[in-house]
């Protein structure tokens, strides 16, 4: 019987001991995550059934540590949908306080767009709401850092009026 409770005991020490390792292992010595902004969007490429967008992604680092980066996993939503995705190899380090941009591409298709387009549904807007989310691959350790951005798109002058 004694042996039964070391076990009822001994579980939840180990459970709980696990579940803070992968919570130190998630942002190890970073308190904050990265902050991961749209900065501009262009089309690439402009297939039937595909299309490629060039992206400048916006990275400040709000640690006291630099954050070297093996590569990136993304996706762009916009109004709530799924737009486009994309990955990068591109290695670089982010500052500590300091900030870089990155050129990647993401991939979008032809129903992503059509669907875009169906929820406008002849609307005229001058944004539009996007949200940028994925995790970066850390160069130094195994390991990611989560992100997730939601800004807002304008695409017509501030002086222009939206009838």
């Amino acid at each position: 019987m004694h042996n039964r409770y070391r076990l009822y005991i001994r579980y939840p020490v180990v459970a709980l001991l696990v579940a803070l390792l992968v919570a130190c292992a998630t942002l190890g010595p970073y308190k904050e995550p990265p902050r991961v902004s749209l900065a501009s969007i262009q089309p690439k490429e402009m297939g039937l059934l595909e299309q490629r967008y060039g992206l400048q992604l916006r990275i400040l680092n709000p640690n006291d540590t630099a954050i070297p980066l093996k590569g990136l996993s993304y996706s762009l939503e916009i109004n709530g949908r799924e737009f486009a995705y994309g990955v990068s190899r591109q290695s670089v380090t982010i500052p500590a306080y300091g900030e870089a941009l990155l050129d990647v591409d993401v991939v979008s298709n032809l129903l992503n767009v059509l669907q875009q387009v169906q929820q406008m549904g002849g609307e005229k807007r001058s944004s539009l709401k996007y949200r940028l989310s994925g995790k970066m691959n850390l160069a130094s350790r195994v390991g990611s850092l989560p992100f997730d951005y939601s800004g807002e798109l304008n695409y017509l002058p501030a002086d222009a009026a939206v009838p």
